[in-house]
């Protein structure tokens, strides 16, 4: 049996968390006392994210960054990505998400009006992007 982990004494990576869902677990993590990186394509977006994120939370422990430098500094990684840019934003962080521990929560949907949808497939595909950056698990969550 392993030892418990103080989730206080790691830094969480959001990727996606200037969307809802990975916003939604930001705050809550950050209220818990957890160190955050949120993590969008454009550095400066992020930071204004973390900036209103602090504000809410009423903490100092949330920063913003670019992708690539999210999943570099973070001990644990969460991948809270739009479906349909899933796939390009995962293949490009394979080498900044080696031995970290890896959470993917995206799911093949789409939204219309009034509920999810399938997203539409490339080429039918609905095989999840997060295998391209972690193909087996090794037993621990970490990518390999």
């Amino acid at each position: 049996m392993t030892e418990a982990i103080d989730p206080t004494t790691l830094t969480v990576g959001v990727l996606g968390g200037t969307g809802a869902q990975g916003k939604g677990l930001a705050l809550r993590w950050a209220k818990a006392g957890i160190r955050l990186i949120i993590g969008s394509r454009a550095a400066e977006r992020a930071e204004a994210s973390a900036a209103e994120h602090c504000q809410l939370t009423g903490t100092e422990n949330i920063t913003g960054a670019d992708n690539a430098t999210c999943a570099a500094q973070a001990d644990v990684v969460l991948a809270a990505v739009p479906w349909e840019s899933h796939a390009d934003t995962l293949t490009g962080l394979v080498e900044p998400l080696r031995g970290k521990i890896f959470i993917d929560c995206v799911n093949p949907l789409g939204f219309d009006k009034n509920r999810p949808v399938p997203a539409p497939g490339r080429g039918g595909q609905r095989r999840p992007a997060g295998r391209a950056v972690a193909p087996r698990d090794p037993g621990d969550g970490r990518v390999p």
